[in-house]
């Protein structure tokens, strides 16, 4: 069967499945250097890096992951502060290791037998435009989300002393792919600069251009002290991460984190090739305008559609959500039915045991295709909707 790739490898090949150039880089890498831990290509890397990334971010770590990125980054900001604790956010996913569930909160059964151990971690809200209590606005929640980390969670929690920096993905991707308002990392920059916290952005899923900027927080025009990335970053190819970090946070202290195949030879020149084919193809520009087009269609998915509530999205970080107010469970199932309708359809989107139904499209994919895409869904969406109100469709238990 043949598909409209509308899930990249899970945000990771955002040049496209097998890109050409990338597998000849990567090729090249393999025969040049097989693999050995110190090479001039992680180097160019890190410099690369350095030079994409906002000026106060000059020092480097390769990691082999996503979740190996996110736990280096944390061990670093609490080795350079000397503090024991980090903030990080409800909803929020890092990587699926232990380390990775503590310092993240992504749903409740992911953390199972290991609850005792997340003490170093002060979860809170997320600023989530939907799915937030009736009597606020986005921005009300937004405020009352830095209101309940500067007047509650400092008072009755922990000092703010004690606190090395926050952790946060600047679009939560895989807690439902939420966009905050930009006021919300305005503030917490303004927080973190009053008590000496570091800001950890975790750019694994929206970096590499998926936003329609390389960086998803350059929406914001937010300092950070440190970017996460991954996926994307070794166009989807060769399994790679880094941290890259200002030298406050890398820090004179004796912080290090690595694995013997972090930096290898083959995901440098994959990551190297990757970030030039972004630049050189004008791919940002791209997927800004295009997302905007794509958006405009998922809009009116709510006002067509009695099954679907809310469409939200940047870039090619899109979705649209599932809502009957008739439980969880009924709208989990619904969404499962929409998802393999769609693959009837030859659309392949994401569908991981949840309410909603993401498209992450490669970032060059063509036009045509895009909004093909788009009607599959829909008529996907029609169909099960029909089913729905025939009474076919009963809720079922997804177990952990």
């Amino acid at each position: 069967n043949e598909y409209i790739d509308f899930s990249s490898g899970w945000a990771s090949n955002n040049v496209g499945n097998v890109h050409p150039e990338v597998l000849e880089a990567v090729i090249d890498a393999l025969k040049k250097y097989g693999f050995i831990y110190n090479h001039p290509l992680a180097f160019e890397l890190a410099e690369k890096l350095v030079e994409i990334t906002p000026e106060n971010l000059t020092r480097v770590t390769l990691e082999v992951s996503g979740t190996e990125a996110a736990e280096a980054a944390v061990s670093y900001a609490l080795t350079a502060r000397e503090k024991p604790l980090i903030i990080s956010f409800m909803g929020s996913y890092h990587g699926d290791s232990i380390g990775a569930r503590i310092i993240g909160a992504h749903e409740a059964s992911r953390k199972k037998y290991f609850e005792a151990m997340q003490g170093g971690v002060l979860f809170v809200p997320y600023p989530r435009t939907y799915k937030i209590p009736s009597w606020m606005t986005p921005d009300e929640y937004t405020d009352f989300i830095l209101w309940y980390i500067d007047e509650l969670l400092l008072e009755y929690i922990s000092d703010p002393d004690r606190i090395a920096g926050v952790l946060f993905e600047p679009m939560m991707a895989e807690g439902g792919n939420y966009i905050p308002p930009r006021r919300f990392f305005v503030k917490l920059r303004e927080l973190a600069d009053k008590y000496n916290w570091f800001l950890i952005c975790d750019e694994v899923l929206t970096g590499f251009g998926r936003t329609g900027k390389f960086w998803g927080i350059e929406h914001y025009g937010t300092k950070v002290d440190a970017i996460v990335t991954a996926k994307g970053l070794t166009g989807g190819l060769v399994p790679n991460g880094a941290v890259v970090m200002s030298d406050g946070m890398a820090g004179e202290k004796r912080a290090y984190s690595g694995s013997t195949f972090a930096g290898c030879p083959a995901g440098c020149a994959a990551a190297l090739k990757t970030i030039e084919i972004i630049y050189r193809d004008n791919l940002l520009d791209y997927v800004s305008r295009m997302g905007e087009e794509a958006l405009k269609v998922m809009k009116t998915w709510p006002e067509k559609y009695d099954i679907i509530v809310d469409s939200r999205g940047i870039g090619f970080l899109l979705a649209t959500s599932v809502e009957t107010g008739k439980g969880d469970e009924l709208d989990v199932e619904i969404a499962r039915r929409i998802f393999i309708e769609a693959k009837r359809e030859g659309v392949w989107p994401i569908w991981d045991d949840e309410p909603h139904i993401r498209i992450y499209p490669p970032l060059n994919i063509e036009e045509e295709l895009l909004f093909k895409g788009l009607e599959g869904i829909e008529r996907a969406i029609k169909r099960v909707e029909e089913e729905y109100k025939a009474g076919l469709i009963k809720p079922i238990s997804i177990k952990h």
